[in-house]
């Protein structure tokens, strides 16, 4: 009776145990399960962010310019969405929020997500790591989604915008569908705020829904971030068993539930089943208690038996019955586990057991290895000192089962060792494979027998071989057959190829499509050989490309060499240590120095002490004086202790030294003595120049600046003088004139200043008047009174009248330039009224000069916007009427005036200050278009007297020259005869020296008018005298022009010069030029001035047209 409660006892305990069984075992299934959809979320997660990165690096070449527009960013995007099954798009924004690329195939469904949870949390915060925002509803409102997003930053580290992904959580529903959880058990995956972001099974309304007061989040979340409880869902009202997981480093928690009467329906069934059996058990159990006794003793013997064989088992084994209690182990089981015969005696339970496992280190869930014990699957259990042990269980009829434990550690690590050698090995592969297929040269490696073994993709293209080609095993002889199939040609045939390639360490090869291969070869200790083949054409076409150049430079320098020493002057370059660089023959002989003592490297100092023996030291200077000083002047005379004069020009370096010149000016210094006190007074009347007049006018408006002084500029000319020039010819004017510069030096005190400006052009300054305007009114009625009183001209009685504008100081002007401006407005506005009359400036007569000034704003913009243009004329031989050059006239096209001649604007163009950088212009177009002609034709510019006067001619000319790459030979220069006479005859001389030397043609412009005097013609080295217009016009009319013609003509031979007739327009002045001996003829008779384009040098000329 005892014994049967007891058995009642037991099953009770035995329901009670199930039931804390079955809800432990849920909740451990329900928690592992969460663990593991947890870590897909986890890799799910690192995928999007993996997508999000690179989409952050598509942003950044975009940024660089990789992608030609934003177009191409959002294809890249798109392909880029196709690696993920969860996103819906991505792209990226500015730091308004503003989306600037994405994958939509149109337009995305918001332009900003500025309002948007994950785009304020980014913006707002400081990290750039991967963020997941809570559900939100779709633009259209029909789906909730997901986002995840990582921060944007500039270089400063401000906010830039963020690259977002919207998340369709389709895809995570498609997985937790699979997961077999019984009835109504669920997956639920929340955001840490606590809304839901898909749960299974699906339900309306239930995305996006908050259980943030539920027991998760009030009670064991904050505790651990996984464990298990019980609840009542708030989603239907089911009470389930829960386990939960956070998914590390997201803010996302995976529940997954079973139902609590699906857990413990099992419990329910045992409980209906074997509860009436409890009694006939009870009733079982009394008998086989009887029946168990009898067979005790015949155990005990099999037994004894039995424990022999487990003993001496080389694996450890255990069996145990259907209530997971141990019937039997062997030693080697003990042993295994360092159990003692306590642990291990029958009846132990297999819990108590695992516990030991447990408790000494071993990796395994308990509650897995309790579950699984009665399956016949293996197990790999490993132990807390690193053995690794195969267990195997088989199960028994009886409920039970045996299970066999065997040490497999060394066996494991054979495993282990030999996975890792393979994993070792592919990496090494695949490091060759990339390293071969990315070089810049073709591989090849064949073995003994002459097949391939292995080739690059470099080999394949080089030489266009199909992919059977390639393939390792295939022979050499193959290959080369493909080879001369293709039309490769070779002196050698492909067996005879095949027999010496082995050997042949370095081969060049052409190809048919001209390509240059180096092939070079290595033999292998194996008998087979590895060859690199290099396309070197590019390589070989630079190596001939250099040595031409190397040929052409020797050549140029050797024209250097010849250039050099053939200069008339003395050359020598000095580095910036004040060594010399090179130096000419010609820098030798003036100073009477050897070859040897101006070597390169040799200082300056030790030339100065060879000039001092030599006797050729500078007389005037001392060398320590000359070392630290001198060299830095641009240019100097100097006087040397024989008596000789020379002139020194240096044009200083970037890197310190310089380059000069040095020119044996002797004869010259002595006549320039002569020629810089006649460049200071009008050789006509011996009055005071232009030059003078304006230092005496300077230094009288800084004496009234000083003192508060006045005085009077008067500038006047003659009236009806040209008249008298044409009837009675140059000598009667030059007569005039001087008698004219007579009566006025009569009229004037000795303070006074008279200057002759030009022409009959003349100017007074008077000072010291107590009243300035009646002197200068008296002044000017005195003059008019004595100019008009008739003079005789070799008997010729002529009546002129003088015309006078005045200028008051400081009234109309403090500087000399503004007086000087303003006596030649009331000029004007005296000639304009009458002439023979005075006229004191007013402001009303700035009107004329205010319509200059505007031409003057014209003519700048005009060269702003490039608005000239070279016409050229042709220049012809008198003698052969063949075309010798051209002359070059620039024409302005003015935007609303039409094509505008030069003499319309180049005077204002002068007096604005535009002629040097217009001038300069001109000069580099000349050049350039001149370049391209016939090489006998030379081209002829204009050169202003402003332009002439800054000390850079040279360099502008060189310039021009270099750029265009014309030779000085065919460039002639026209310089004005007036250019010449400013004060500064000694430099004019040594510019115009230069030129020559360069190999320029230098021609004085207007000869026969202005200041063209024998006096000084004879003084620079002209290379042709070029006759005015003016005397041309009338040569076959009036005797006094063709005697001024026969006069230059004559001058002309006498000095070795050319002469150019200018404005010949008829054929009679063509025939009289001719007969006249003039040399070179041009004028509208041979055509007018074109555009570069049409010029035609199909000349000579017709007879017919100067006939």
């Amino acid at each position: 009776m005892l014994f049967s409660l007891v058995v009642v006892a037991l099953f009770l305990v035995d329901l009670g145990i199930r039931y804390r069984e079955a809800v432990a075992s849920a909740k451990t299934d329900a928690l592992n399960l969460s663990a593991i959809l947890a870590e897909h979320a986890a890799v799910t997660f690192e995928d999007i962010d993996r997508v999000l990165l690179e989409a952050q690096a598509i942003r950044k070449g975009a940024l660089s310019g990789i992608y030609a527009d934003p177009g191409a960013a959002n294809a890249a995007l798109r392909q880029l969405v196709k690696s993920s099954s969860i996103l819906v798009a991505v792209g990226w924004t500015d730091a308004s929020g503003a989306v600037v690329a994405h994958s939509y195939e149109h337009a995305p469904p918001r332009s900003n997500i500025s309002d948007m949870s994950h785009f304020i949390a980014q913006r707002d915060g400081a990290g750039t790591g991967l963020f997941v925002a809570p559900p939100y509803r779709s633009a259209g409102g029909d789906k909730w989604f997901s986002a995840a997003s990582r921060r944007l930053n500039n270089p400063d580290g401000s906010f830039a915008g963020i690259v977002t992904a919207p998340l369709d959580q389709s895809f995570l529903l498609k997985i937790y569908r699979k997961i077999d959880l019984g009835q109504d058990g669920s997956v639920v995956l929340l955001h840490r705020v606590g809304r839901i972001l898909a749960r299974v099974p699906e339900q309306s309304n239930v995305l996006g829904m908050s259980v943030a007061g539920g027991p998760l989040f009030t009670q064991y979340l904050p505790v651990s971030e996984s464990g298990s409880y019980e609840l009542t869902s708030p989603v239907d009202g089911v009470t389930r068993i829960a386990g939960y997981k956070a998914v590390s480093g997201l803010p996302l928690v995976l529940v997954v539930t079973y139902s609590r009467s699906y857990v413990l329906q099992p419990l329910y069934r045992h409980l209906y089943t074997f509860g009436p059996l409890a009694a006939a058990i009870v009733t079982i159990i009394l008998i086989g208690t009887f029946l168990l006794r009898r067979q005790t003793n015949a155990l005990a013997a099999a037994s004894a038996r039995f424990d022999a064989a487990l003993s001496n088992m080389p694996h450890g084994l255990s069996m145990f019955d259907a209530d997971e209690r141990l019937l039997v182990a062997n030693s080697r089981y003990r042993e295994m586990y360092d159990l003692t015969e306590s642990q291990v005696e029958p009846g132990t339970p297999l819990s108590s057991i695992v516990g030991h496992y447990k408790a000494t280190g071993a990796e395994l869930d308990a509650e897995e290895f309790l579950e699984g014990a009665k399956h016949r699957a293996p197990r790999i259990l490993t132990l807390a000192d690193g053995r690794i042990i195969s267990i195997l269980r088989t199960p028994m009829a009886d409920g039970g089962w045996v299970a066999t434990h065997q040490d497999i550690t060394e066996r494991r690590r054979d495993e282990i060792l030999l996975a890792e050698n393979a994993a070792e090995l592919r990496l090494i592969n695949t490091r060759f494979d990339v390293a071969i297929n990315n070089m810049n040269q073709g591989l090849c490696l064949f073995d003994a027998d002459k097949n391939l073994v292995v080739s690059n993709s470099r080999y394949q293209q080089m030489y266009d071989l199909p992919d059977e080609l390639v393939q390792p095993g295939t022979p050499l002889q193959r290959i080369l057959q493909h080879y001369a199939d293709r039309g490769e040609t070779s002196s050698l045939s492909v067996d005879q190829h095949v027999q010496i390639m082995p050997t042949q360490r370095h081969q060049d090869y052409a190809l048919k499509d001209h390509r240059q291969i180096l092939i070079q070869r290595k033999p292998l200790p194996d008998g087979g050989w590895v060859a690199t083949h290099e396309d070197v054409t590019e390589q070989k076409r630079g190596e001939q490309m250099l040595a031409q150049k190397a040929a052409e430079l020797e050549a140029i320098n050797m024209r250097f060499d010849a250039a050099l020493n053939n200069l008339s002057q003395g050359l020598c370059m000095f580095d910036a240590d004040q060594r010399i660089v090179v130096s000419n023959a010609r820098y030798a002989e003036i100073y009477h120095l050897s070859g040897d003592q101006i070597g390169p490297g040799t200082s300056l100092a030790q030339i100065l002490e060879y000039r001092r023996e030599k006797g050729t030291y500078f007389a005037d200077v001392a060398p320590d004086v000359y070392l630290s000083q001198n060299v830095k002047q641009l240019s100097e005379i100097r006087e040397l202790a024989d008596g000789r004069v020379v002139a020194i020009a240096r044009h200083m370096m970037q890197d310190g030294g310089w380059l000069t010149t040095h020119e044996d000016i002797t004869d010259r210094a002595r006549n320039e003595k002569r020629i810089a006190y006649l460049a200071q007074h009008d050789l006509l009347t011996g009055l005071a120049n232009r030059a003078v007049f304006s230092e005496k006018l300077d230094d009288a408006a800084k004496r009234s600046q000083r003192h508060g002084t006045t005085f009077s500029v008067l500038m006047l000319d003659l009236d009806r003088f040209k008249a008298v020039n044409d009837t009675l010819g140059h000598a009667a004017g030059d007569q005039l004139l001087v008698e004219v510069a007579r009566r006025l030096s009569s009229s004037l005190r000795d303070t006074d200043v008279l200057a002759r400006l030009g022409g009959d052009e003349f100017a007074i300054i008077q000072e010291n008047e107590k009243n300035q305007s009646e002197g200068a009114i008296a002044l000017a009625l005195r003059i008019i009174g004595l100019i008009e009183q008739p003079v005789d001209l070799d008997g010729h009685r002529v009546s002129v009248g003088a015309s006078v504008g005045i200028a008051f100081a400081p009234e109309h002007g403090a500087d000399a330039e503004t007086l000087l401006q303003k006596a030649d407005v009331a000029l004007y506005a005296t000639k304009s009224a009458g002439r023979n009359d005075f006229r004191i400036f007013q402001p009303e007569m700035t009107e004329a000069a205010d319509t200059q000034k505007s031409m003057e704003g014209e003519l700048r913009e005009a060269m702003a916007r490039n608005e000239f243009e070279l016409h050229y004329l042709p220049v012809i031989d008198a003698r052969t009427r063949a075309m010798t050059g051209l002359e070059c006239f620039v024409r302005w096209h003015h935007p609303s005036k039409g094509v505008l001649a030069p003499f319309l604007f180049l005077g204002v163009a002068e007096q604005a200050g535009l002629m040097v950088p217009l001038g300069e212009w001109i000069l580099r177009q000349a050049c350039l278009d001149a370049a391209a002609w016939p090489a006998h034709i030379r081209v002829a510019v204009n050169m202003s007297a402003a332009q002439f006067h800054r000390s850079n001619v040279l360099d502008v000319v060189l310039c021009a020259l270099v750029e265009s790459g014309l030779s000085p030979e065919r460039l002639e220069l026209e310089i004005p005869d007036a250019a010449l006479l400013d004060g500064n005859l000694a430099a004019h001389l040594l510019t115009v020296r230069q030129l020559k030397n360069l190999g320029v043609g230098v021609v004085l412009d207007n000869c026969g008018v202005g200041y063209s005097a024998a006096s000084y013609l004879q003084s620079f080295p002209f290379d042709k005298f070029k006759i005015d217009r003016a005397i041309v016009k009338d040569c076959t009319t009036r005797r006094d022009c063709a005697a001024v013609i026969a006069s230059a003509v004559a001058l002309a031979r006498g000095l070795g010069v050319a002469t150019v007739a200018k404005g010949v327009e008829t054929p009679s002045q063509f025939e009289a030029l001719q007969a006249a001996g003039v040399d070179f003829v041009e004028g509208y008779l041979f055509g007018r001035p074109v555009p570069n384009s049409e010029i035609s040098f199909d000349l000579p000329l017709p007879a017919q047209n100067v006939a």
